[in-house]
């Protein structure tokens, strides 16, 4: 009698849906269930792991959690665990349609900001642009500050959208990164004079100081150090109440520079810290919601900080203020002129309430060679921080005890120049103080200089360069449109303005042109598009120089913009020197095909 089949035994390895194999020690494959033969498709064995050549972690306890793909690109999320008895455990999962969909996410997030601060920006380019153009008009003094106080916010408006935007290319690591020469004092000057007006209304003081050694010139990116620098000192001064904030700048060894941005507000609690340069955190949620903000500022910095080949960092005690710092690898540029020591010897005193200001322009005349001294120690100058209702006997005092006195002046609060003058003090130098300008001013008062030797404007280019040349504009926003045209006409050109790059085509296809600008975003035709048509179409405009103009100044419209045949490019808000300046270098060469990144 036959005896009945066998039922086939259940293999729980082999029914597994996930793929699954057990190596040996060297690696060798010795099991592998039908779902890991099918998803690796590459030999495995001694030194070649499921994985490939990605590096993987080291053990914890036995066991290590990983991502990496595999050789045809795929991603698997892999787990190996070492058993009794040595063999290894390896399981995969493949989340390559996840990671996929996340980078999609990702993507499309990108470009729902991009499109948003695009948006954004062209009604805030208007406002900023008009209020140019209002400035370059006679104005009464108030007006004149009115209008400043217009585009400052403006500025500000515009520099927080940009912010935005450069949140979201971080997380997908599209930053571009410019290399030029630069000078990093003045970088961080004009971030304390641009936050000048809003520490002076809560009764802060903010100051500039370098330390000996530091460059003159620098090789880097000008513009990411100012938005980091923008960030720190803003964060400062938003939460600071009394005292003020410092901008130091450092040597460091290897060609590395600290910027140091020092408050004396509440300081930040230890446990507190670690977390603080991540994204949507605040320090104090209490402090926070006083003055708000999203909590992005430092995580940019930390971001733009490690993009740039440096670090961010944060010294604080609760009580006692603090100090962000970012270290960045910054070479000295070749043409970095040698820095003398012009103020070598002269004793100078500081005269001040304030224990900020009693202590950063120290720093800065020592870096000059100066010797800081107290005032009762027979000083050549004293600086004296000038306050309303200063007393008069106590001037006359300094003024008998020093060659040269020297007011401190809030630049807000110019008026108090003619008090000065009234109080007998000849000589001032604007609040933050520049470094420079004040060794400038101190070698005039003392006779070492003249007025004429220092602080010359550099020399206007004669209007006419511009009489007569033909230029074609090509703009969609009519106050855009209305802002390019009124600075071209005052300039002398002759200008026709269309409204899309189909008109921009027509127009370049029936007449000549010397130079044309393009908008890159409008309606029927952009100005990509409209670029490449007039190149190939031939027509008596065909070999003009094109000029992009944009809202956005990232390196990726840049490229696009030269791939079309354009030559230069514009960032809006427009900026009446540099259009002036692009249009006259055309008419100086014909089509230089320059593409100028400044």
């Amino acid at each position: 009698m036959a005896q009945p089949a066998a039922a086939p035994t259940f293999d729980a390895f082999e029914a597994l849906p996930d793929p699954v194999a057990i190596l040996a020690a060297d690696g060798s494959l010795l099991r592998a269930n039908p779902a890991f033969r099918a998803a690796i498709r590459h030999w495995v064995g001694p030194q070649r792991p499921p994985w490939g050549r990605a590096p993987a972690p080291e053990f914890e306890n036995g066991e290590r959690r990983f991502d990496a793909p595999t050789p045809d690109g795929r991603r698997f999320e892999w787990v190996e665990r070492v058993l009794d008895d040595g063999a290894h455990l390896v399981i995969a999962r493949d989340i390559t349609r996840h990671v996929t969909a996340a980078e999609d996410a990702l993507r499309a997030k990108t470009t729902l900001f991009a499109t948003l601060t695009h948006e954004l920006r062209t009604p805030l380019n208007g406002i900023l642009g008009m209020a140019g153009l209002l400035e370059l008009g006679k104005l009464e003094p108030n007006a004149k500050t009115y209008v400043g106080a217009i585009r400052q916010s403006g500025e500000l408006l515009l520099d927080l959208i940009t912010e935005i935007l450069d949140y979201s290319r971080l997380e997908t690591g599209r930053v571009a990164l410019e290399s030029a020469p630069f000078d990093p004092e003045a970088a961080m000057q004009d971030v304390a004079e641009l936050l000048s007006p809003k520490a002076r209304d809560k009764g802060l003081e903010i100051a500039v100081t370098m330390r000996a050694g530091a460059p003159a010139r620098v090789i880097g990116d000008d513009g990411r150090l100012r938005q980091i620098l923008f960030n720190l000192a803003g964060n400062a001064v938003k939460f600071t109440e009394t005292g003020g904030v410092t901008l130091e700048l450092a040597p460091r060894p290897g060609e590395r520079l600290r910027f140091s941005v020092r408050d004396t507000g509440p300081g930040v609690a230890p446990e507190k810290q670690a977390l603080i340069f991540e994204e949507f955190m605040q320090a104090d949620a209490g402090v926070a919601r006083r003055h708000g903000g999203a909590g992005l500022g430092l995580a940019i910095v930390k971001k733009l900080a490690l993009a740039m080949g440096g670090e961010a960092g944060l010294v604080s005690r609760p009580g006692h203020g603090a100090t962000f710092w970012v270290e960045l690898p910054l070479p000295r540029a070749p043409d970095e002129a040698s820095q003398d020591a012009p103020l070598a010897g002269v004793r100078i005193a500081i005269d001040s309430g304030s224990a900020l200001l009693s202590q950063a322009p120290r720093t800065s005349v020592a870096s000059l060679g100066a010797l800081p001294v107290a005032l009762d120690d027979q000083p050549d100058v004293i600086l004296h921080d000038w306050r309303d209702g200063a007393d008069g006997e106590a001037i006359d005092a300094m003024r008998r005890s020093a060659r040269v006195v020297i007011a401190m002046i809030a630049q807000e609060e110019r008026r108090a120049i003619e008090q000065c003058r009234e109080a007998g003090l000849l000589h001032y130098t604007l609040k933050p103080v520049r470094r420079r300008s004040l060794a400038d001013r101190i070698r005039v008062a003392l006779g070492g200089a003249t007025d004429g030797e220092v602080d010359a404007p550099p020399p206007e280019p004669p209007p006419e360069t511009l009489t007569g040349l033909r230029v074609l504009l090509a703009e969609d926003n009519p106050i855009n449109a209305l802002l390019a045209r009124t600075l071209l006409l005052r300039a002398g050109c002759i200008v026709t303005t269309v409204q899309d790059g189909q008109e921009a085509v027509s127009a370049a296809a029936s007449a000549a042109y010397d130079l044309i600008l393009l908008d890159i975003r409008m309606p029927r035709l952009d100005g990509l598009e409209a670029a490449q048509r007039i190149r190939a179409g031939g027509g008596p405009s065909a070999a003009a120089p094109i000029v992009a103009l944009t809202a956005d100044a990232g390196e990726e419209e840049r490229v696009q913009a030269r791939q079309a045949g354009m030559d230069d490019f514009i960032t809006k808000p427009i900026d009446a020197p540099r259009l002036l300046t692009v249009a006259a270098r055309f008419t100086e060469r014909p089509n230089p095909a320059t593409f100028s990144a400044d």
